[in-house]
């Protein structure tokens, strides 16, 4: 329900109130109480949020141990776009900045069931089922966060090998300008081990 369509509908209650009318010098005015006035703007909060969420009721899903939020979930299968647009009016993340911002695109549809945790009284993982299977339920998907850390860990990774390799490479030219002084079919030899190791280290 849109908002303009709430704003006519709480003004034609109020109308049909007895005693509510104004001056006929001020036909668009009503006598309105302060309850209300609180259930009007409740119900407009809510019809403007149900607006932008799409009626998805959206839970977080939580790494085990440590509780930190790994994505977002509803139960049932929706669309991308509307899944997407839901989670994020949940969080109300940004799109440029912030880690929990959810894209159509990292969202999907699958089966899950509850499995107890050991050793934890009620507490419940989730494990992916087989659709329609005993106990199966359908839902719509994102580990966003999860997933944004792994690329970030990932590439934390990929720097460091790659600052590795730099270093050795530096350390590996000034041996062979060393060499190329001292003696310099040792650089030469010493050149020819290398690029042999690390043609048999690219072809593994």
């Amino acid at each position: 329900m849109s908002i303009e369509i709430l704003l006519d509908k709480a003004w034609q209650e109020l109308c049909d109130n007895d005693g509510r009318t104004s001056a006929a010098e001020h036909p668009d005015m009503r006598l309105i109480s302060r309850d209300e006035l609180s259930r009007f703007l409740v119900d407009a909060s809510f019809k403007w949020k149900e607006a932008r969420n799409h009626g998805i009721s959206i839970e977080e899903s939580r790494e085990l141990d440590s509780g930190s939020v790994m994505g977002f979930f509803a139960r049932g299968h929706y669309d991308r776009h509307k899944f997407a647009e839901a989670c994020n009016e949940y969080t109300g993340a940004d799109p440029y900045y912030d880690r929990r911002y959810v894209r159509p695109d990292d969202c999907r549809q699958e089966w899950w069931r509850t499995v107890p945790v050991s050793g934890e009284p009620g507490a419940v993982s989730y494990h992916n089922a087989e659709p329609h299977s005993r106990g199966a339920f359908a839902v719509t998907v994102t580990n966003v966060v999860d997933d944004h850390e792994r690329k970030q860990t990932q590439r934390w990774i990929d720097s460091h090998h790659k600052g590795r390799a730099a270093g050795f490479a530096e350390g590996l030219n000034w041996a062979l300008r060393q060499l190329d002084r001292i003696n310099a079919e040792a650089g030469d030899e010493l050149l020819r081990r290398y690029r042999e190791h690390d043609k048999k280290s690219g072809a593994a």
